[in-house]
């Protein structure tokens, strides 16, 4: 069975119908231990350096090797964004396609993950041999990897017959690297590569963001890999502060994440997973989440409200059919702090204190909101576990170590 989801035919990235499949993949049962996916294809890319470009010879008969590349990126860091692993500066890249493809759940992670039985024994069978090797794992894999290096206007080319493979050829340096084209490019790619929403204002996006906001409010499940996937940048204060170039403008980005505490760590998981789709394109918050999370926001980190946030407000609290509120509820502590607490005692959320030393904490409407809540404010956690959170992997490591030797320093006094 094929799905094919509704597009915005003015939309010129939407049209292409691998897009349109790519976002809705159904996994469906061969068997007791194996899956087979909805698409017509089953593509992957494999990449290894050039010296061992041999080694695929042995494995022709499981795959249909349809075309190679040799991509000779000098900047090293283009590898780790693509492939998330480092290898000398010429390679050759595989187009290939599994004519009988088998996919088993991956039972290592959390989240339900299908990987192909050949990508699993392939990388298996050769990654004791060489470090550098490189195969996708399943459909969402190959597009994320295949858009970075070929972008979003090779997929026409994508296809088994010889004339259009002729024209598909890689990019000088992967997609992102000087900026996007536009909001639609942007969003698209994030929507492939990330688990992400827009917190707030996306209803200017994605055309007509500049004359409306100045940044984006950005809600990921893993600040690392969408920073990395989309290439944004560190600006120099806040651990959310960001900023990516779009249209040739620097947009300032707030990357918040599971866990940062800018909100409850559940709550943050859920808006993630009853996400909805504005404009068949965003991310957004679904209509109660937006609404709560509006208010807390409002309300909890900011001093005043924006008009732009009374009026959205407003247009909420019809659409849930709360009727019960005045226009003016948001300009009301006592009811906005009773509508509120309800909201997170019910669904077992907090109060939290984020992460963010730039995000304040609202402390009158805190000292209304607090003796309703339930769940108090968790303590404060200690600074090497603040740190393990919030700090990249090789700083992570570095400060354990240091933890340890002082721990083994003191012990032996």
């Amino acid at each position: 069975m094929r799905i094919l989801l509704p597009i915005n035919r003015n939309n010129w990235i939407m049209n292409s119908n691998l897009i349109k499949n790519f976002k809705k993949i159904k996994y469906e049962p061969l068997n007791k231990n194996y899956f087979n996916h909805n698409l017509h294809n089953d593509f992957h890319l494999i990449a290894m350096p050039v010296e061992n470009k041999n080694k695929l010879i042995i494995e022709q008969r499981k795959w249909n090797i349809i075309k190679s590349f040799t991509i000779d990126w000098q900047n090293l860091e283009h590898h780790k964004r693509v492939f998330e692993i480092t290898f000398a500066k010429n390679l050759i890249l595989y187009l290939v396609k599994d004519p009988k493809p088998k996919y088993e759940a991956d039972n290592k992670n959390y989240s339900e993950i299908f990987v192909n039985k050949k990508s699993k024994e392939f990388q298996e069978k050769y990654k004791s041999n060489f470090k550098n090797f490189y195969i996708t794992s399943n459909p969402r894999d190959f597009i994320e990897k295949f858009l970075l290096i070929f972008g979003f206007n090779a997929l026409k080319f994508l296809d088994i017959k010889e004339q259009k493979l002729v024209k598909l050829k890689p990019l000088n340096k992967p997609l992102g690297t000087f900026g996007w084209k536009s909001f639609k490019e942007f969003i698209l790619f994030a929507n492939i590569s990330c688990d992400w929403i827009v917190l707030r204002n996306f209803e200017f996006l994605p055309l007509n963001f500049f004359n409306n906001d100045k940044d984006i409010d950005i809600l990921c499940r893993d600040k690392e890999n969408f920073a990395n996937k989309l290439n944004l940048k560190k600006r120099s204060w806040g651990i959310s502060s960001y900023q990516t170039i779009i249209e040739d403008k620097i947009i300032p980005v707030d990357l918040r994440f599971i866990g940062d505490e800018y909100l409850d760590k559940l709550w943050q998981s859920n808006i993630l997973k009853n996400k909805i789709y504005q404009s068949n394109l965003i991310p957004r918050p679904c209509d109660l989440d937006y609404f709560y999370s509006l208010i807390y926001h409002c309300k909890l980190q900011k001093r005043e409200v924006k008009n732009i946030y009374l009026q959205r407000l407003y247009k909420l609290k019809n659409k849930l059919e709360m009727n019960n509120l005045n226009n003016s509820f948001i300009s009301n502590d006592s009811i906005t702090s009773k509508l509120l607490s309800e909201f997170l005692n019910k669904n077992k959320y907090t109060i939290t204190k984020p992460f963010d030393i730039n995000v304040k904490i609202n402390k009158r409407f805190y000292k209304i909101i607090k003796i309703l809540i339930e769940k108090s404010i968790p303590p404060k956690l200690p600074i090497f576990t603040r740190l393990r959170i919030l700090l990249p992997i090789p700083l992570k490591s570095f400060i354990v170590k240091i933890k340890d030797k002082i721990s083994f320093n003191t012990n032996n006094l």
